[in-house]
């Protein structure tokens, strides 16, 4: 492969911005505009010094982030925006109470929402909107914001590759070629473990090891109905409702089980209650309050019907950027459309529809308020200000590490140090990528073709670590700082990542080690099996 030499130097220059973005977040507290603006310029100067790049290269690279952020920042403002219009209204009381209805058991409708329903909205919406819905339902159940924006970041990311439509199981099937008939199922059956030990560690951010106790049966019961849901559809090729389906399967078997002993009746004691009739003057009804997620889901299902889909494919906003050649001879594509925003295959434009017609709503039913838009405004700004900062900095960390060659260094160093556990290091990998792009689709772009050619190389299982890649990018993309961001600025944390990133790290770290755990043993098993 042509681009920078792989030694030990330059691969501990290649992860100096990670290291530095890391350590500035979480050891010395700094905020993610400050961190993430101190790691680009730190990327910026290795790519000059170091890696080859001209000044042409970074700006390309560079811009090219800012393409991103825009992608990624218009559903921050969009979501956030949404939410606090409907709050303004009263809707979120009337959404909360409804959840509560489900079930009176607090622990259950931590699972209810921070597993169940974070990964529905994850299967057709995706890109942070997750987080924008589940967490503050959540805190208007009682929880505090931290574990709030950490429960669903955690139980939602077993739904990434499937979710978004099949976004980001598509990229991968294209990129390595596998057949999606081959690579789908077996995605599916890596995934199952995954989701069963996601529902656990939600029950254990709301309540350590009793909580898990209390719950596992109905974990392990609801996590088998996704699971079986999600191989199922992936066997008779739909995965673009492999993550929606089994979520809507999972909440239901819940709501029905959390009346049965299979979950343990929680003790009498001061943990507060869910909220009661009576509590607010004149909360919107759920139909109405849950209008504008009602419409998104719904446009996001329609839009993916075929002669929709093919005739407002032209419908994009998009840049191209020229392609270049590094000084070190790595070699960056030119890119056609680069981060499209498509009007009705873009969370933005769909929510932008669905606040429009729920608008139209509110006031044929006389629930709107005069001057609720322009206060919703105001809070979204001062919401979204630090968060919009801190995503575009990183993005443009992100890309100019990745078109400058040191994004692949850190993976082929990772890889050949690995060697045979190079099954447990490769959903490592996929984590790398999603942790530093925000979205498992790129790192599957980034790091797909690396995987597959390493397996080959080793001969150990293609299809295996090709599937991986993508598990550990899926549930890797919930510890992103571009994720945890939106969950930081959704819930009033924005000065306070950090309180959520260290609620979240080592329960991803876990699932990803998981992963890594399952494809070396399927791996060994089949080879077992050859000889």
């Amino acid at each position: 492969m042509t681009g920078p030499e792989l030694t030990l130097a330059n691969w501990v220059l290649a992860a100096a911005p990670v290291v530095v973005l890391m350590v500035a977040i979480f050891f010395v507290g700094w905020s993610a505009p400050r961190a993430g603006s101190t790691a680009w310029v730190l990327a910026l100067a290795l790519a000059f010094l170091v890696f080859g790049a001209a000044s042409d290269h970074v700006a390309i690279a560079s811009a090219k982030g800012l393409s991103l952020s825009v992608f990624v920042l218009s559903i921050v403002w969009t979501s956030v925006y949404m939410f606090n219009l409907v709050d303004h209204l009263d809707g979120i009381d009337g959404i909360g109470r409804a959840m509560a209805r489900l079930s009176e058991d607090r622990l259950a409708q931590a699972l209810l929402i921070g597993w169940g329903f974070s990964s529905f909205v994850q299967g057709v919406t995706g890109f942070g909107v997750p987080i924008a819905v589940a967490a503050p339902l959540l805190i208007m159940l009682g929880f505090s914001p931290a574990r709030a924006a950490g429960m669903a970041l955690v139980g939602h990311g077993w739904a990434v590759t499937f979710g978004s439509m099949g976004s980001s199981y598509y990229t991968i099937q294209l990129v390595t070629g596998i057949e999606g008939d081959v690579i789908a199922p077996h995605m599916a059956l890596l995934f199952a473990p995954v989701i069963v030990v996601s529902g656990m560690l939600v029950a254990h951010i709301y309540g350590g090891f009793g909580a898990v106790r209390r719950s596992l049966p109905l974990v392990v019961v609801a996590g088998a109905v996704m699971a079986a849901g999600m191989y199922l559809l992936a066997e008779a090729d739909a995965p673009q409702i492999a993550s929606s389906v089994p979520a809507i399967l999972g909440m239901v078997t819940m709501a029905l089980l959390a009346r049965t002993p299979l979950l343990v009746r929680e003790p009498r004691g001061p943990a507060p209650e869910a909220p009661e009739d009576g509590e607010s003057a004149d909360p919107l009804p759920f139909w109405l309050a849950f209008l504008p997620y009602t419409l998104l889901i719904s446009l996001s299902v329609i839009a993916q019907i075929g002669p929709i889909k093919e005739a407002s494919a032209g419908l994009r906003w998009a840049l191209d950027y020229p392609g270049f050649v590094t000084g070190e001879g790595f070699v960056v594509a030119a890119a056609d459309d680069f981060a499209p925003i498509r009007l009705l295959n873009h969370p933005a434009p769909l929510i932008v529809i669905s606040l429009l017609v729920s608008v139209a709503l509110y006031v044929a039913t006389s629930r709107w308020r005069r001057g609720v838009a322009a206060e919703a405004l105001r809070l979204t700004y001062s919401q979204c200000l630090a968060t919009s900062i801190g995503v575009a900095s990183m993005a443009m960390m992100a890309v100019v590490m990745a078109d400058t060659g040191m994004t692949v260094l850190l993976a082929r160093g990772l890889a050949d140090a690995s060697g045979p556990v190079f099954p447990l290091v490769s959903p490592f990998i996929g984590m790398l990528g999603a942790f530093m792009s925000g979205s498992n689709t790129n790192s599957n772009v980034m790091f797909g073709l690396l995987q597959l050619e390493t397996a080959r190389a080793l001969d150990i299982g293609p299809v295996t670590i090709s599937s991986i890649q993508s598990v550990g990018a899926s549930v890797g993309s919930a510890m992103a700082p571009a994720k945890v961001l939106v969950g930081a600025a959704v819930v009033g944390l924005s000065d306070s990542e950090r309180d959520i990133f260290r609620i979240v790290i080592p329960y991803i770290l876990l699932l990803v080690l998981l992963a890594g755990i399952e494809a070396w043993i399927v791996i060994e098993l089949l080879t077992g099996l050859s000889r």
